[in-house]
């Protein structure tokens, strides 16, 4: 008895302590994480390709990983309208004594346990109804991951390629309209160059999921943009696109179908046994399972819908369905309406653009009669050069848009 209470005080002021002692420990390691936390212009420098930063952010962008866990999570779901079928064990134990009895010595007889199987399954006739629903939620979680993952790669592009034009653009800024004559003007301040550098860096890292360095991803190693390969696409919707739209409807309709199954009737079944095992202190022990005391229940139930509140609510979600149809449709309108200004913008793009390198292939080639020719026409490639730079860096948009619908191939 007299071990009894200290171990009881014990139990009671332990997790108090421990919190504290806890949060002390934590708030030590966040403070040492801080003071090891070094500035980006402290961090190194490391270069990797593109399918080096792909992969990286495949494993470790946060947006992913969330996207993952929810598809593991719907998978369990479905899952379980399986095993919710199973049926449970479950174990009792408990100590019965009286106090006077305390101070003696405790022995197996003053324990009882017992083993039970229990099984419950109701709504027998929701079960295809769950194992569709359940497949459905885990189908849409995959999808949405996808596009997810489309909607970074998208992002990344965009930022490989604006950092690659832009240096190409002061790359060619440091050429002045004499090169020709063998002078060369020094570069015009780049005022914002550090702060591009810096959120640059900032967008690369929380991309790939990891902020140990600040991260350069080669662009020679990504994929061409191919204007013939995205004009092609562009006639017909992106799978994802119809595999989106396709889940919406498929959801407003599964909201009426779960609301007409409660018109059927409800079948509940279950199982319960005695005791699989059972020990009383020593009065008997042993296994007890009867085929005779084992019962199985089995109700059916039905009710009527009296206040129509069934009904009213499986017309609101078939007007809901209407909604979403409708939605659609004027979706895939604007959509197509869209698409269609961007093939058109991207093919004007591409034929200007076509027609500035023939007129500068023909400038180059052509012979020049004295200095002052070769001079002007020295300055009017610089010029040329510069304005296709500049449309280059307003594509860049459209093309993030058409990686974004289609995927980057």
């Amino acid at each position: 008895m007299k071990h009894v209470f200290p171990i009881l005080a014990l139990a009671v002021l332990l997790p108090a302590c421990s919190l504290d002692q806890r949060i002390d420990q934590v708030s030590a390691e966040i403070e040492r994480l801080y003071s090891q936390t070094r500035l980006w212009e402290d961090l190194p420098q490391r270069s990797i390709s593109w399918q080096q930063a792909i992969a990286m952010m495949r494993r470790q962008n946060p947006q992913l990983l969330a996207a993952q866990a929810r598809i593991e999570h719907e998978q369990r779901e479905a899952l379980s309208v399986y095993t919710d079928m199973i049926p449970g064990v479950s174990y009792y134990s408990y100590f019965n004594k009286s106090l006077q009895g305390l101070t003696q010595t405790l022995s197996s007889d003053d324990i009882q346990t017992s083993v039970n199987i229990h099984f419950y399954l109701p709504t027998l006739t929701r079960v295809p109804y769950k194992v569709y629903s359940a497949k459905a939620e885990a189908y849409a979680a995959i999808k949405a991951k996808e596009g997810k993952e489309q909607e970074l790669i998208s992002k990344l592009y965009t930022a490989v390629r604006t950092r690659d034009l832009r240096q190409r653009q002061l790359a060619h800024e440091k050429k002045s309209a004499a090169a020709a004559t063998g002078e060369i003007l020094p570069a015009p301040p780049n005022f914002g160059a550090e702060n591009s550098d810096l959120e640059y860096w900032k967008q690369i890292s929380t991309l790939l999921g990891d902020t140990s360095a600040r991260w350069n991803i080669l662009p020679s190693g990504m994929p061409p943009f191919r204007w013939s390969h995205y004009s092609r696409k562009m006639k017909q919707l992106s799978e994802l696109m119809v595999c989106q739209h396709a889940l919406k409807l498929e959801q407003a309709r599964l909201a009426q179908y779960g609301v007409a199954m409660d018109y059927l009737p409800t079948i509940n079944t279950g199982m319960y046994s005695p005791s699989l095992f059972s020990s009383t202190g020593g009065t008997y022990s042993g296994t007890f399972l009867d085929m005779d005391d084992t019962t199985l229940n089995l109700s059916i139930s039905y009710r009527l819908d009296t206040k129509l509140d069934n009904w009213y609510t499986y017309k609101d979600n078939k007007a809901r369905y209407e909604l979403v149809s409708r939605d659609i449709v004027r979706s895939l309108l604007e959509h197509k309406q869209k698409m269609t200004l961007l093939r058109r913008s991207m093919n004007e793009y591409y034929a200007w653009r076509s027609y500035m390198q023939k007129r500068m292939d023909f400038i180059r080639n052509s012979p020049s009669d004295n200095p002052a020719d070769f001079l002007e026409r020295a300055q009017e490639l610089h010029r040329m050069q510069s304005e296709l730079l500049s449309q280059e860096e307003k594509v860049i948009e459209s093309e993030a848009a058409l990686v974004l619908e289609y995927g980057l191939e």
